[in-house]
């Protein structure tokens, strides 16, 4: 048994495996699309459109059975668009090959696996060795080992899900009053999306928004004081400043501005101490100061 030959057939069974998910999920896809487009009534898109118009009504014969160009075009919509879907997501999925997968669910041949693989083709008694008991580990391993069953339980049991709902919907032709005109008013209702542009405002042209008018009573009428028995407005009047004042008329005091007279600019000098003293006792204290004064 040759390693190379070994690895290629486990190869070819996990393309063939890859390629089954990828159909379940293209069917999946296929089938959702087609019951979201039939209960909107997408195919009413080709009679808005001017260039499609003319050909609406047509029936085309197609494996014996007349179908309609609206029909038509939208399996072939959903189809190209199911491609795309399928296509993008498989392009992003990481691919492991045959060695990484074998490795994986078997933990005695992980490194040896890849090891002797890639040193095939190496004369070496070890390296040969290596690919003997390699070889001989394989041996009881299927291709069907390889297959990821859970994977596969999901692919097909989504596929037959959405399938028997579009079946359902084509025999039943069940449809709802939706149409491509109305699906800007049904994405509005949608919570995520109505209410995500809700506190931006239009620029207008005189640099405020269209929201300042409904800023103007954002604290309601003007607050208002009753100071013994009578209401007094404290709203603040235009260049006021800072504060608040009453809107009350105060009494007009009208008394007459009365000149202080000139005054003297020559100093005057100061008299003595003694001439202040009260009559009766000047002589007594002057006549004790002047005994001091001779001692």
């Amino acid at each position: 048994m040759d390693l190379e030959t070994s690895i290629n057939k486990y190869e070819s069974a996990v393309r063939i495996y890859r390629l089954l998910y990828t159909l379940f999920d293209f069917a999946t896809t296929f089938f959702v699309l087609y019951i979201i487009f039939s209960l909107t009534n997408m195919k009413d898109v080709f009679s808005i459109i001017s260039t499609f118009e003319p050909y609406t009504g047509i029936k085309y014969n197609f494996l014996g059975f007349n179908v309609l160009f609206e029909t038509l075009g939208i399996v072939l919509i959903e189809l190209l668009l199911s491609v795309i879907i399928t296509s993008i997501r498989y392009a992003r999925k990481e691919k492991k090959d045959a060695i990484h997968l074998i490795e994986e669910e078997f933990p005695t041949l992980k490194e040896r696996l890849r090891t002797a693989y890639d040193n095939r083709n190496t004369e070496n008694i070890i390296v040969k060795d290596l690919i003997g008991g390699v070889i001989i580990d394989l041996m009881p391993i299927k291709s069907s080992s390889l297959l990821n069953q859970k994977l596969l339980i999901i692919g097909i049991g989504s596929m037959l899900l959405a399938g028997s709902g579009s079946t359902y919907i084509a025999v039943t032709d069940y449809h709802t009053d939706i149409t491509p005109k109305d699906l800007p008013q049904v994405i509005e209702k949608i919570p995520l999306i109505s209410n995500s542009n809700t506190d931006l405002y239009q620029v207008e042209e005189n640099g405020g928004t269209s929201d300042d008018k409904n800023q103007e009573n954002l604290f309601g009428e003007p607050a208002v004081i009753v100071v013994e028995g009578k209401e007094v407005d404290l709203k603040i009047p235009p260049g006021a400043g800072q504060g608040f004042t009453s809107q009350e008329a105060g009494k007009q005091n009208n008394d007459s501005f009365i000149q202080s007279g000139s005054v003297d600019p020559e100093a005057a000098a100061s008299k003595a101490y003694y001439e202040n003293l009260p009559e009766g006792y000047r002589n007594v204290i002057q006549s004790y100061f002047e005994g001091l004064a001779e001692e």
